[in-house]
């Protein structure tokens, strides 16, 4: 099989960080596109009994902040790409199941690689990790990354 357009997700984690190196490591193979994404979660609002508009308010300053530094992670990260990896980055926001499904389908892609850590426990339990839910709905190959058993975990 050969790969023309590959998406990595991160979530920063060593589990993301494993998953990219792979990714960049098929998409130099391949010469293949490559793209970064990040998901942030969709915004819940801290405490339904605030104002209104100061939790709005509050809420989009945080999550502006938040936006701008996963662009600078993103960014950092496509800078230290091998020169001859053709990397995009792109920052979305909602599920990141259901965002990287859409993404996916969008930029016709042949393989979607994501890290094998995220939540565990009880969250996993319930409602099923990232990977556990591209794996079962993915419109392309998924690749579940683990990262090296001696990386730092969280």
């Amino acid at each position: 099989m050969r790969f023309k357009s590959i998406i990595a997700a991160t979530d920063f984690s060593p589990g993301a960080e494993e998953a990219l190196r792979q990714a960049t490591t098929l998409a130099s193979q391949h010469q293949a596109r490559l793209m970064l994404v990040h998901v942030l979660p969709p915004l819940v609002t801290p405490n339904p009994l605030l104002d209104e508009f100061v939790v709005n308010q509050t809420t989009l300053a945080l999550r502006q902040g938040l936006q701008e530094s996963c662009q600078q992670a993103l960014e950092e990260r496509r800078q230290k790409a091998a020169p001859e990896v053709d990397m995009k980055v792109r920052l979305l926001e909602g599920d990141p199941a259901r965002e990287l499904n859409r993404l996916a389908r969008e930029e016709d892609a042949d393989l979607l690689v994501v890290g094998s850590t995220g939540v565990s426990g009880l969250a996993e339990t319930v409602f099923g990790s990232t990977a556990q839910k591209m794996v079962r709905k993915a419109p392309c190959s998924v690749l579940v990354a683990r990262p090296p058993a001696d990386a730092p975990t969280g």
